[in-house]
């Protein structure tokens, strides 16, 4: 109790003697929302703005730390947390630079999210257990106020890399610019790509004659870019009723950026943005005119024949159009069947991008939580698997088939638990075990599963629960909340981990059940909550 109010607000964790870790309820709400690591373990700072558990920005990263996240976002194909300690527009209001520099930045960043599925792909890790190494840059540069209209002054690398271990191999991964937004506090503002020397990126501190990223833009660019920031501005501080207006603006000058940015990368970018503009703007009930501009983008990307961008953009244009029906007075229920049927036909007209690969995977869940027909959970996750290739969607894919025709059948199953020992299920062999997946942002049917398990434990039941959180922190906040007596198993990489990829569960479908027999055969493979349980657990005990 750090303040003297009879409550805790504070947790350390210790390794060695000293204190790594650091948990603390900074508002007195009972909910930990800041995350120090601290001496042997870094200097991060984290802090969780809606009580989610997940960390929405960092308050302090060193360089270092960044460069790790970074690789650890790459190797978990996470954007979110890539974009974490990447800079954003805020942040580079704060830098305060000159307007040509403003604008390049800005077309950098603009690329950020849209181009990291990209990024992944041309790393190309080979393991899911990728090692960060050490941060690789030459000393940090000042660039001083007043150089290029610059307000304030800047501290920066130029052509950072960071050296990683994947399997057997050593690599370098360029990071390009990362420039400091606080005290000790870091964000890049390249995609990493592959370290090639012949390709090396400048942004604040650019030699005469160097080749890279540092490239002026033209002079209508910067006016727009200008335009557009101003203008996102602007909107958060105007009432609802006058936001409609201000989207309009914002997504002409964005329609003007489309097309006049150099190359077709930036241009995509600018439309994949649009999209995703008018979809948010819509669904904050802020742009009622959303299904109309929605596909007038639709209609215009779907000229051009760019399958994967249409994609996309159809994707983005669902969701503008359930939204507006249900708003619009249709019954919630038909609303929704259209929904789903729009998404069936996107998935079917753009089947083999991206983009319908992840519509295919969400029609999977929906169809997991709400139908009992073994045909219809099946269907979305066999066509994922059909596109083909090795990817997260496409062995997740094939873990739940296993997972969904496992019954009657004695399934292999081994992890590691919490202490790091091996756990094989076939050691429990002769007991009933239910396998609970859970995370630390899906706990509040945890007691309930606790004591109904316990009703049985007599009866042989044992439990053992598969946690799915990436970080075992989060595993050991969430225990000392919800006490769960069980043999823990863990994985790196959290729900891209192994075990959930072996069993092709899904973060939205948490807690998710498996239950074996004496016999060490599945006889339930898809227990949602304690009441479906305590029937599955009656009918076999009795």
């Amino acid at each position: 109790d750090a303040n003297g109010d009879n409550r805790v607000d504070l947790w350390s964790y210790f390794q060695g003697g000293i204190e790594v870790y650091r948990e603390l309820d900074s508002t007195g709400s009972g909910k930990q929302d800041q995350f120090r690591w601290l001496n042997s373990a870094g200097t991060r700072w984290g802090v969780d703005t809606n009580g989610d558990r997940v960390i929405d920005y960092w308050k302090e990263i060193s360089p270092e730390e960044v460069s790790r996240e970074i690789v650890l976002a790459l190797s978990a194909n996470d954007v979110n947390r890539f974009l974490r300690v990447t800079l954003n527009e805020g942040e580079l209001k704060s830098l305060a630079l000159g307007e040509e520099l403003n604008a390049t930045v800005t077309r950098k960043i603009a690329t950020l999210k849209a181009g990291f599925a990209d990024a992944v792909k041309a790393v190309g890790f080979q393991s899911t257990l990728v090692q960060w190494y050490q941060l690789n840059a030459v000393m940090p540069g000042r660039v001083p106020a007043g150089e290029g209209g610059n307000q304030k002054d800047l501290v920066v690398f130029e052509n950072a890399m960071t050296t990683v271990g994947d399997g057997n191999e050593t690599k370098q991964i360029a990071l390009g610019t990362l420039v400091c937004v606080g005290d000790n506090n870091w964000r890049a503002v390249d995609l990493p790509k592959i370290y090639d020397e012949s390709q090396l990126s400048y942004t604040f501190i650019r030699p005469a004659g160097a080749q890279g990223g540092g490239a002026e833009a033209n002079t209508e660019v910067v006016a727009l870019v200008n335009k557009y920031q101003e203008t996102q501005v602007e909107l958060q501080k105007l009432p609802v009723a006058q936001r409609p207006a201000k989207h309009k603006e914002v997504f002409d000058s964005m329609i003007r950026l489309v097309a006049i940015s150099p190359t077709q990368a930036e241009r995509e970018n600018w439309i994949r943005m649009l999209a995703e503009s008018i979809m948010a703007a819509t669904l904050q009930n802020e742009f009622p005119e959303g299904n109309e501009h929605i596909r007038a983008v639709y209609d215009s990307v779907a000229k051009t024949g760019n399958k994967e961008l249409s994609a996309y953009v159809r994707y983005c244009q669902t969701q503008v159009d359930y939204y507006t029906d249900r708003h619009a007075g249709t019954d919630d229920m038909k609303a929704y069947m259209k929904w789903i049927e729009n998404l069936e036909q996107m998935a079917d007209e753009f089947e083999g991008t991206e983009a319908a690969t992840e519509v295919m995977m969400q029609l999977a869940s929906f169809q997991e939580m709400n139908s009992r027909s073994p045909e219809d959970m099946l269907k979305w996750y066999n066509k994922i698997i059909q596109t083909g290739g090795d990817s997260l969607l496409v062995r997740r894919a094939r873990g739940a088939v296993m997972r969904l025709t496992s019954v009657g059948k004695e399934v292999p199953f081994k992890a590691t638990d919490a202490a790091g020992k091996p756990f094989d299920i076939a050691s429990l062999k002769g007991r009933f075990v239910l396998l609970c997946f859970w995370d630390s942002q899906n706990t509040t049917e945890l007691p309930a599963i606790k004591e109904t398990a316990d009703q049985f434990a007599q009866a042989g039941v044992v439990v053992v629960g598969v946690n799915l959180d990436s970080d075992v922190n989060q595993l050991r906040a969430a225990l000392a909340r919800t006490p769960l007596p069980w043999t823990q198993l863990v994985a790196a990489d959290g729900i891209d981990g192994t075990p959930a990829l072996y069993w092709g569960i899904q973060g939205q479908n948490l807690p998710c059940m498996i239950l074996y027999g004496k016999d060490g055969k599945v006889v339930r493979s898809n227990i949602e909550n304690a009441t479906e349980l305590q029937a599955a657990l009656a009918q076999l005990t009795k």
